[in-house]
């Protein structure tokens, strides 16, 4: 009987400890970091890094396991120094597609959207350029932004008060820059094509379904669609970054912008559409959509172009960009109006869900505010915190260049007007060579000035996916800078080249080493001077 006993215990602790060594394990494949040291560490970087850069507020939420593990907030709201809470509602950018590409699935779940329909079938009108084209795009398309809509022409409706159907009507003489699914192209009009059909099909308001359809069976009762009701709610007051000052302005909302960019939400009604993300479409005893739906919103459709946004492995679902941060597989989005920036990141396999709102952006800080979030995450996973993107180095030196080039376009201006003052050219088509030297000295001047005035006007909208109407709304210091830029380099090139072949006569008495002495005039500088 001893025997037996001691065989059982033996048996026994073996058991255990086999348990014991499973449940460590599965501990440190899946971290629950929600210890207070860890959560003050976050808080702690986060101030620091609103320090540095001189951000007003911020809101950060951290969801795990379907639970809010943290809600806190920094900073102001606005200029009068009211304080940011877990319910001050921000504008969320981009991170509104996401809210359309789920309203679009509701609605196909419903029976009511083919996601491979065409966009014809929805909007009989639809038209781009391409009469063929325009048949081919489908909403799947749209939602995948492999629409064949350039990222710059999805753009062109930042300076419009246009609604939605006035913007899409607009598109009839449009090129699209790619053919149909062929390529991801972020494009901000795919996603007001969306959110049209969306009304259409609903037989709502895209404003009106939003927040009947998802704000409210998601308990976001801090969230909006409109700028009023947002405002009487303490919607943050935006910040923009220039030359180095914050300057409060609550920037522009285009109507036709709305499905793409342009819901706010507070950072508490974002956990509970983490939650919703992250638990297949359930929100405490509430399904919105299901498991399958949020799969396909999930799921990696289209390579993501890694030249222009650093990204590897990366890829575009619905609505979502799905791939890796920090080496941890995520879904993410991030959202920009030129006065907020948003980051959204999802850590499925981890049940780990981050929402981070900030009332500042600018050209040259774009996307530092996804920089902290990813902080965040490298924390939450006892990882280092990450270096700083390149991207972000790029925009600020694109930012600067802008900026002072003017400022070295006028010094130019000086010192080719102080040489002509000075005679400098006069008589240079006399000497020998003197017409290759007078073509030489135009090219010297007015070659570098037109491709600063050509660079200007094309390739910073094209190195930033900007027509100039946007950068002049989005951000007036680098709009105004390019505008100066272009007027200076094409004129000064034009008055420089007819200074040139036009030379005025020499200033002033020419030098007495080149002149004649006589008498005459020894004896009456003698005499005046007498």
């Amino acid at each position: 009987m001893n025997a037996i006993r001691q065989y059982r215990i033996f048996f026994a602790l073996v058991c255990l400890s086999m348990m014991l060594e499973l449940t460590i394990a599965d501990a440190n494949a899946n971290p629950k970091p929600s210890t207070k040291t860890e959560l003050a560490a976050i808080d702690a970087y986060i101030t620091k890094q609103m320090k540095d850069l001189k951000i007003p507020g911020i809101a950060l939420g951290i969801v795990q396991d379907n639970r809010i593990i943290h809600l806190q907030w920094f900073g102001v709201a606005d200029e009068t120094g009211r304080r940011v809470t877990a319910q001050t509602p921000f504008r969320i950018g981009s991170i509104t597609k996401s809210f359309t590409a789920l309203a679009v699935m509701q609605l196909e779940e419903a029976g009511k959207i083919d996601l491979d329909a065409p966009v014809q079938r929805y909007l009989p009108w639809f038209r781009v350029a391409d009469e063929k084209a325009s048949a081919q795009i489908t909403v799947r398309h749209l939602l995948n932004q492999t629409s064949g809509f350039s990222t710059l022409a999805g753009n062109n409706f930042w300076d419009s008060q246009a609604g939605l159907e006035d913007a899409v009507r607009h598109l009839q003489t449009m090129k699209l820059s790619q053919p149909v699914g062929t390529r991801f192209q972020y494009s901000n009009i795919n996603y007001s094509i969306a959110g049209l059909i969306v009304e259409v099909v609903s037989g709502q308001p895209y404003a009106n379904y939003i927040v009947q359809h998802i704000f409210r069976p998601l308990s976001m009762y801090h969230s909006f669609t409109a700028t009023a009701p947002a405002q009487e709610d303490g919607l943050a007051k935006g910040h923009l970054y220039s030359m180095g000052l914050m300057i409060a302005d609550a920037g522009t909302t285009p109507p036709a912008y709305l499905p793409a960019g342009f819901i706010s939400a507070s950072v508490e009604d974002l956990c509970h559409y983490a939650i919703a993300q992250l638990n297949g479409g359930r929100y405490n005893s509430t399904t919105i959509i299901s498991k399958d739906s949020i799969a396909q919103l999930h799921h990696p459709a289209i390579p993501v172009e890694t030249i222009r946004t650093g990204l590897k492995d990366t890829y575009y679902g619905l609505g979502w960009v799905i791939g890796p941060l920090n080496d941890t597989p995520t879904i993410w989005h991030n959202g920009d109006t030129g006065r907020f920036h948003a980051t959204m990141i999802m850590a499925p396999e981890r049940g780990t869900g981050i929402a981070l709102l900030a009332n500042a952006s600018g050209l040259e800080y774009l996307i530092s505010v996804d920089d902290i979030a990813k902080g965040v995450l490298s924390l939450l996973e006892g990882k280092p915190l990450p270096k700083g993107s390149p991207t972000r180095t790029q925009y600020r030196l694109v930012y600067w260049l802008v900026l002072l080039t003017p400022l070295l376009l006028l010094i130019g201006i000086a010192r080719g007007w102080k040489r002509w003052r000075r005679g400098d050219f006069a008589g240079l088509k006399n000497q020998p060579n003197g017409q290759r030297k007078q073509t030489v000295s135009i090219l010297l001047m007015a070659i570098p000035n037109l491709a600063v005035a050509l660079f200007f006007m094309f390739g910073v909208p094209q190195l930033t996916s900007l027509p100039h109407s946007a950068i002049l709304i989005l951000y007036p210091d680098v709009g105004y800078a390019l505008t100066a830029g272009i007027a200076i380099g094409i004129v000064w090139s034009v008055v420089y080249t007819a200074l040139v072949l036009h030379v005025k006569p020499r200033y002033g008495k020419p030098p007495l080493a080149h002149a004649e002495p006589s008498m005459q005039n020894i004896d009456a500088g003698t005499v005046g001077n007498g």
